[in-house]
């Protein structure tokens, strides 16, 4: 069932968490990082990214927080504005940071010769991004063709964000889906990448709420349901966060959500906490709510716990809305590698823990 295949917003918070999990984990993750268009605003610069600073501070920021392990990169969303050569400059800057970085293809993208020029050596070659509801057999097996490849030498990322995902019976479908395509080629890797989390934060103010992990429910039945071999079918969500990609730049004046998602075995907690007060008070009290509500994982379970920990504590500060959004993220990929690795009998250790240092006497008793 291992790797585990995120599609993860190239943002700080998921960049920052997928380069401090504790290495066993960082092993078994293969993420699709998706890279936001200019208008997006960069929250290190500030300000949305020039062309030239995309291709240089993608190459960079893979180099300082994913250097060692496979990982694809899709820049569907960002292509529009860079064009052909600046697509090149962006692929052959992050391919030299990571070499085990594989670029992700549309299927149109497959007719597109620069692609061509970014094939790893080794399989997969390619990932090739396929939307559920849009999937054309024909075109892709031609798209395969057309850049030089071997549908063997292919990662499939079949994304299944439109899908009722909390209706009964859709894994039969998502099973349908992998079936027609492990009938028609043998592929490298089919990955389910998919998430029931709404679009909007569903907690009100100083309230919490529960979100059930239908993806994860889906995918375990579909698993069951289709006839591709298991060890072909890979898993993937999109972290502690809803599947719908569109970049947006925020209007200013709005107060961020003071809030901490939580991934649990069935389903992601969302501990929301006051809208008004002092940040580091109002974020503290969330932290403690965590703690206390009997989904809380243990200090040792990820680093993210252990900061959620000392929040709660008062022993570290309350952190910004990016670090909130890396704690999530650090704890549900932690989560889900190991959810996968009970299935394949691969366990993990707990990694350190903060204590509350005692104060001893300076006088005997």
């Amino acid at each position: 069932m291992l790797p585990y295949h995120p599609a993860l917003r190239f943002k700080q918070g998921e960049y920052l968490a997928t380069g401090k999990v504790a290495r066993d984990i960082q092993k078994h993750i293969q993420p699709r990082f998706i890279l936001a268009p200019p208008k997006e605003k960069d929250p290190e610069k500030g300000k949305p990214l020039t062309e030239e600073e995309i291709a240089v501070l993608t190459g960079e920021r893979i180099a300082k927080h994913w250097p060692l392990y496979p990982a694809y990169l899709d820049a569907q969303y960002v292509a529009p504005f860079l064009g052909d050569g600046g697509l090149k400059q962006l692929f052959r800057i992050a391919q030299r940071r990571n070499e085990q970085l594989a670029v992700v293809a549309t299927v149109k993208d497959l007719f597109n010769p620069i692609y061509r020029d970014f094939l790893r050596s080794s399989a997969p070659r390619i990932g090739i991004y396929l939307p559920y509801e849009d999937v054309d057999v024909d075109s892709l097996l031609k798209g395969v063709k057309a850049i030089g490849c071997e549908t063997t030498e292919c990662a499939l990322f079949v994304d299944f964000t439109k899908a009722p995902l909390s209706v009964e019976g859709v894994s039969g479908s998502v099973a349908g889906v992998f079936d027609m395509l492990g009938t028609a080629a043998q592929w490298a890797r089919i990955i389910f990448q998919g998430s029931n989390f709404p679009t909007k934060n569903p907690a009100e103010n100083d309230s919490q709420c529960s979100i059930p992990r239908s993806e994860w429910q889906v995918f375990l039945a579909a698993l069951n349901e289709c006839s591709v071999p298991p060890n072909v079918i890979g898993y993937g969500d999109f972290g502690a966060d809803h599947g719908e990609i569109k970049f947006r730049r925020k209007g200013g004046g709005s107060a961020p959500i003071r809030h901490i998602r939580y991934t649990g075995k069935k389903a992601t907690f969302v501990f929301r906490g006051r809208e008004s007060g002092k940040q580091g008070e109002v974020m503290r009290a969330v932290c403690e709510r965590v703690l206390s509500s009997g989904e809380f994982a243990g200090q040792g379970y990820s680093y993210a716990d252990d900061i959620i920990w000392r929040v709660a504590k008062g022993m570290s500060a309350a952190g910004t809305p990016s670090m909130w959004r890396e704690w999530n993220m650090a704890h549900h990929m932690t989560r889900v590698v190991r959810d996968l690795g009970s299935m394949a009998g691969v366990t993990f250790a707990d990694g350190p823990v903060s204590h509350v240092a005692e104060q001893h006497s300076l006088f005997t008793e």
